[in-house]
């Protein structure tokens, strides 16, 4: 039986990529960094043969405290930023391959995209101190609704419980009126946080 079209397009950025060291895990593309971080590199896929690209920086430290807490999926990256959005003045937000087209030639226009704009991307964000540092100075900088989880977690890891408490505490006056998804599920993680850290405090 035939690969799918998308299986074929996956193939030829899997083979772009090899000289990078990114190695393809599951749906996404892994760069060990040591110390249990990881460069990521993951796609928005459209219809079959449209890729967008998104660069990211993945903590194993991240992913343990989110296991303690039940949340998130672990290799889910920290930061993360579409490739188009790392470009400057001339962004390409998305790479067609066309059916029965030359997919290698399109692959590798996207690796050298990547290795451009994407990998100094990972490795501004690397190194878990500056990233917390600059997390915690533009918090801003996270969406809204992981704002407050994400502030919390990187408190802990740099070990100021009660920073992170007063994050949440701070969102849970917020949405205090609130019955919408957000709010109740910022109100349970928050009393998970609560039970979890009270008893290794």
């Amino acid at each position: 039986m035939r690969p799918s079209p998308k299986t074929d397009v996956l193939v030829a950025v899997d083979t772009a990529l090899r000289s990078t060291g990114f190695v393809r895990r599951g749906h996404v593309w892994l760069q060990d960094r040591g110390d249990g971080v990881s460069g990521w590199l993951g796609f928005g896929v459209a219809g079959s043969l449209d890729l967008t690209p998104l660069a990211g920086v993945c903590f194993r430290r991240y992913d343990e405290v989110c296991r303690a807490l039940g949340v998130g999926i672990p290799g889910t990256p920290v930061v993360s930023a579409p490739l188009g959005h790392l470009m400057g003045d001339k962004p390409v937000w998305r790479w067609t391959f066309e059916p029965g087209g030359d997919h290698a030639a399109v692959a590798s226009s996207l690796v050298s995209a990547f290795v451009k704009h994407g990998v100094p991307y990972i490795d501004k964000y690397a190194k878990w101190d500056a990233l917390a540092e600059e997390l915690v100075a533009k918090p801003e900088s996270l969406l809204d609704f992981e704002r407050a989880r994400k502030l919390a977690i990187v408190h802990v890891l740099n070990g100021n419980t009660g920073a992170a408490g007063d994050v949440l505490k701070r969102e849970c006056e917020r949405v205090a009126d609130s019955a919408d998804v957000y709010a109740r599920s910022h109100r349970a993680f928050a009393h998970r946080f609560s039970l979890v850290f009270a008893a290794k405090g």
